[in-house]
Order: structure tokens, then sequence, then C-alpha cells
């Protein structure tokens, strides 16, 4: 089919267009910058089409003529989340096209209402309005957990360092560990995100939407510090900093002392406190019904050395 993926040359856009290549479909890209891409995916592509803003009609009017699917690959702003998205599900409802993949992986933000999770205001918001006006075109949604490359504060990503609330400190290697030391973590590599996408074009009622549950590994901090300081010959400092309601409080206490338009001086604490306090726990995965094992730390970590 011909696939395409919006915010092709963003850091899950262009494993995605790898993806789709290795499966045999035919891909389009659209992003505002095409020298991003490298040029031996760029050889590979259907076409290229350029967008100057989120909201350049023209643009997306062209991107998506004759298109079969579209995933959005846009990153988490909430202006590319909600407008970027309605602008792009619009175009590619009037062009005739079947399959919608929304920018979604991250944890399950159907279990919270807004308010409690600034990030994913958005995502409720498109959501919502997507069920209310579009007509034929249900979108996808995917829960990934925390993606790899995130956790581990690999560069050109959001880092989630302790200096953000989060809990890998990779200069110290060292964990910080909020709660109980065996909460289970759902994580997913970029690689592997972009395969549960590519994969769920390829079912045979994909036209009919849904929420997709994935992961590469299902892991305790304690386990992903061993694991990793096994495959890097090294030790992780496991350090315990408090129960679950001692960071229920201080992320509380730190986002009535800020705004939402400053939100990373906050939301690290909350996603950190929804995956401890079981809001996020995970239901059953849906990898074996896609057809995609996902990656085990221990062979990412080895296929990726810089982490």
């Amino acid at each position: 089919m011909l696939v395409l993926v919006a915010g092709a040359t963003g850091n899950i856009g262009q494993k995605l267009v790898t993806s789709l290549l290795r499966r045999g479909h035919q891909v389009r890209a659209l992003a505002r910058n095409p020298d991003k891409l490298p040029g031996s995916l760029t050889s590979q592509l259907e076409g290229f089409v350029k967008s100057d803003t989120y909201h350049d009609l023209p643009a997306l009017e062209t991107a998506c003529t004759n298109v079969d699917a579209v995933i959005c690959a846009y990153n988490g702003a909430p202006e590319l989340i909600v407008e970027g998205q309605l602008f792009l599900l619009r175009a590619a409802e009037r062009a005739g096209a079947r399959i919608y993949v929304a920018a979604s992986w991250n944890a399950d933000w159907r279990r919270q209402k807004l308010g409690d999770h600034d990030s994913y205001d958005a995502f409720h918001c498109f959501r919502r309005l997507a069920e209310l006006t579009v007509s034929n075109l249900r979108p996808h949604f995917i829960f990934s957990g925390i993606l790899a490359e995130v956790f581990f504060s690999v560069p050109g990503r959001v880092s989630f360092s302790p200096q953000n609330h989060g809990v890998w400190d990779g200069e110290e290697s060292r964990v910080e560990i909020w709660g109980d030391e065996g909460c289970k973590w759902q994580w997913t590599s970029e690689a592997d995100a972009a395969e549960f996408a590519a994969a769920i074009l390829e079912q045979r009622n994909a036209a009919d939407g849904g929420f997709w549950t994935v992961c590469s590994g299902y892991d305790s901090l304690v386990d992903i510090a061993r694991i990793y300081g096994r495959v890097r010959g090294t030790t992780v400092r496991v350090e315990r900093v408090g129960s679950v309601e001692e960071l229920r409080e201080t992320a509380l206490a730190a986002r009535a002392k800020s705004h939402p338009t400053t939100l990373w001086d906050y939301i690290g604490y909350f996603y950190v406190l929804y995956i401890i306090d079981g809001t996020w726990t995970p239901g059953a995965f849906d990898n074996e019904k896609l057809g995609v094992k996902g990656t085990p730390l221990e062979e990412y970590l080895k296929q990726n050395p810089d982490v």
C-alpha cells in the first residue's frame, strides 16, 4: 500500500520509513526539511512533500492524495497533537485514506481525565474531537510505555534523568527508585515502535481503528540496572528515594509552584508517579496479535552501544 509518514524526518519517523520499506510498502514522506532524511532513504521514497508549517494546507492536500494510510509521527507538542493532527486527519479523510495511526507512543492515558497529566491532555482532546467530527476515518492509538531512547536520555530526545525528575542517571551510572523496587516499567524502543505501527496497517480490520498495548520489555528498574550493568561491564547504583505518597506530594507541590507552559519543571515526577502507583499498569500486550516480538533489553543495548 502507499503510506504517508507525516513527520518522516524525526526519530520515530525515520524508523517508520525504514520499517515500511522493508515490508514492501510504498512510502511518501511529509516534513519541513528533506535534508534531515538520509539519502539512502530518500532515494527509496515514492515522494517527499515539504511543508512549511503543520497548517500548510496545500502541502497536506498534496501529501494525502491517493494514499491508503497515514501514520503521524509528530512530536508531543500540544499544538501538533491537537491542531496539527486535526489538519492532517481532515486532509487524509478528504483524500479517501482508509487508515490513520495517530502520534501516540505513550502510556495508556485513557484511564485519566483532563488535568491529571498535562502532557497527555492533548491526546485526550484529539481523540475526542476525532470521535465527534470524523465520520469514516478511525484513528489507531499505540500505548507503548516509555520509549527506551527517552528513558536512557539519548541525545536528541527528551531527557528523563533525575535532573528532569526522571529516574536514569547515565552520567553517574545510577537509577533512582520511588516506591516498590519490583514495580515493572513498560518500555519500547523507537525501532520496535515503528514496527508495531507498520504491523497495524497490515491487519485485516485496520480501517476500524482502535487501541494497541505493546512493548519491547516489561522490567523493573532493578532488572534494567542489572542488565545494563552486565552488558556494559559496569555497576549501576540503585538508590531508594522515597515512597509513592512522598512522590505524589512532591509532584503536586512542584506543579502548584509552576505553570503548564513550563511543565518540565514538574512533569517528570508525574511520569514516574503514574507508573509506580499503578495508574499506567498495562493490560494484555498485543505483540503476538501484531506479529512483532519486541527487542529484549540486552539485545537492544548490544544493538545500540552508544546508549
